[in-house]
């Protein structure tokens, strides 16, 4: 990486241990296989450096930091039928870059090293899954940047993670002894009561349920024949906005659910629209922590779950409605093997003689959803084409996430196929996404008026 030296910090302490792989670390194995060679799959934070802690401090911290968490120190394996097996190291080492002349400010610095740790490609057999980047302007480290694998811990826990350190280093700069970790499940332990009679009928109810939802799903949100592709097929588009964050808090209060939810029906509303249906199906993101054990968990523990959402109205609060009796079912039935799950999808694609519809995703990543902002004022949205990706088991994947360094605003990214959503539609969604919101402020609205708010025609 440009302008990183990087040192080898040695960790030891807690069990070595070998056993099987959580349902969540075998999805995200799954995944990875399918992407192409060479493809790094991994979650960032930035951590704060309080003054007064040195950089010999950062790395004592970073070293204990993965001692204390068996998904830090964790390699995993072929367990030779395509699943992995992961083996739990007593000591090691783990990388850590110091970037000691950083040009430009810190947030500009923090985004370097973000987009670069977020293109790291591990060695998951042999290299410990974590490793962070210093800023250290004149060797004062003024900013940590957090990179985890995904197969060794969610975007949750990668923020889980982030802010124990951040605890840690308040703690040392303070000459206090630092916080203990909060008591959790370690992955191990969450893939053997997996398979433990609770487990089995955990997974029993929510494979039931991945048999109605997917049975009743569409073959196909996007129902219109295949246009010709760009050159390169899959876009990713970005819109800035603080107008689109404003909105969402002022709708979940209204409406009395979690700002999640009306991002959810908004996105479900918007698509349907374009796509003239009654019904659309996505695949959301469950963080599986409803158990105690589980809450503050370092892991892998989200699944793709599948929610069908009633899009016919006739008003935009009739698809909250069912935007949030659909989302908290999904979320009910997270956690399940993902092997059994595509037999039940094969099962349910021949009884159908077409797969249901798998290419559609939803994903809120921020840190703090309905927490009060300090929404930025004045401020025009900005879009963006972000890095053109290879996938190909995506349609649309629309994802909401925080805007390092800009409270108060939202990033809006969709992800699509150029054959179904041609770049200027790509752009039409997120822009049309955002002034829906901001008019639904002012009350709610007939779905009839979709056209008129947003611009966008339907295309089915």
């Amino acid at each position: 990486m440009t302008g990183l030296s990087w040192h080898k910090v040695h960790f030891s302490g807690g069990r070595s241990v070998s056993g099987l792989a959580t349902w969540g670390q075998r999805q995200v194995w799954r995944d990875m296989s399918r992407m192409p060679s060479g493809s790094a799959y991994n979650n960032t934070h930035p951590v704060l450096v309080p003054e007064g802690v040195t950089l010999d401090d950062v790395l004592d911290l970073v070293a204990e930091l993965t001692a204390r968490h068996e998904a830090l120190r964790t390699l995993f394996e072929d367990d030779g039928t395509g699943g992995p097996v992961q083996r739990v190291q007593a000591e090691g080492e783990v990388m850590a870059g110091v970037w000691e002349d950083p040009a430009g400010s810190l947030v500009d610095a923090a985004r370097e090293l973000d987009r670069q740790l977020e293109e790291t490609v591990f060695d998951h057999a042999a290299e410990t899954p974590f490793r962070v980047a210093v800023i250290a302007p004149g060797g004062t480290p003024r900013v940590i940047m957090l990179c985890v694998t995904h197969l060794a811990a969610d975007l949750l826990s990668t923020r889980l993670v982030a802010a124990e350190l951040d605890a840690m280093l308040r703690a040392r700069a303070a000459g206090a002894p630092p916080p203990p970790p909060a008591p959790a499940s370690e992955p191990v332990d969450v893939a053997a009561v997996e398979r433990s009679p609770r487990g089995q009928r955990m997974e029993r109810s929510a494979l039931a349920y991945l048999r109605e939802q997917f049975t009743a799903f569409p073959a196909a949100n996007l129902g219109w024949p295949a246009g010709p592709p760009q050159p390169e097929r899959y876009w990713r588009g970005g819109l800035r906005s603080a107008a689109a964050a404003s909105a969402l808090r002022t709708l979940a209060a209204r409406f009395r659910v979690g700002s999640s939810t009306v991002a959810l029906a908004a996105t479900a509303a918007l698509l349907g629209h374009l796509a003239g249906r009654r019904e659309c199906g996505f695949l959301l993101i469950a963080g599986n922590r409803v158990s105690a054990d589980l809450r503050a968990a370092v892991g892998t523990l989200t699944q793709d779950v599948p929610a069908l959402v009633d899009v016919s109205g006739p008003s935009f609060s009739d698809v909250v409605r069912a935007a949030w009796s659909s989302s908290m079912r999904a979320y009910r039935h997270g956690r399940f093997d993902p092997e059994r799950a595509w037999e039940v999808i094969g099962e349910v694609g021949a009884a159908r003689g077409a797969e249901p519809e798998l290419r559609c995703f939803f994903n809120d990543m921020r840190v703090a959803a309905d927490a009060p902002g300090a929404p930025e004022s004045g401020d025009e949205s900005e879009f963006e084409w972000e890095s053109a990706v290879s996938d190909d088991d995506v349609t649309f994947f629309l994802e909401i996430g925080d805007v390092f360094g800009r409270p108060g605003v939202m990033r809006l990214t969709l992800l699509a196929d150029t054959a179904f959503l041609p770049p200027p539609v790509i752009e039409g969604f997120l822009r049309g996404l955002e002034r829906l919101l901001v008019e639904l402020v002012s009350g709610d609205l007939p779905l009839a008026e979709l056209s008129r708010v947003t611009g966008l025609e339907p295309r089915a």
